[in-house]
């Protein structure tokens, strides 16, 4: 019953082994491809990752799809007011 109990766990460890190895090989090589790739084209790859700071919010349409078209009036300050350099007083 020993020599079974151990050969299991033996058996069971070197599955994950060779699971861990399998995994870690798969990354170097994704990391290698993606690398190679970029020196191809010349471009970064794209690894951006976005993360909402609220998921419970709506998903807000943008401005594009929505058909709206703002008009604003562009104007150009000159000499902007100068900020007081004293802290506010509360």
């Amino acid at each position: 019953m020993r020599l079974f109990r151990f050969l299991i766990r033996a058996l069971i460890l070197i599955a994950g082994a060779v699971i861990g190895l399998g995994l870690f090989l798969f990354a170097v090589v994704a990391f290698a491809v993606v690398l190679l790739g970029s020196l191809l084209t010349g471009r970064k790859p794209n690894a951006q990752f976005r993360v909402n700071q609220n998921p419970w919010a709506r998903r807000r349409t943008p401005a594009s799809s929505a058909g709206d078209v703002v008009d604003i009036e562009a104007r150009e300050v000159k000499d902007p007011a100068p900020l007081p350099l004293q802290p506010p007083r509360h």
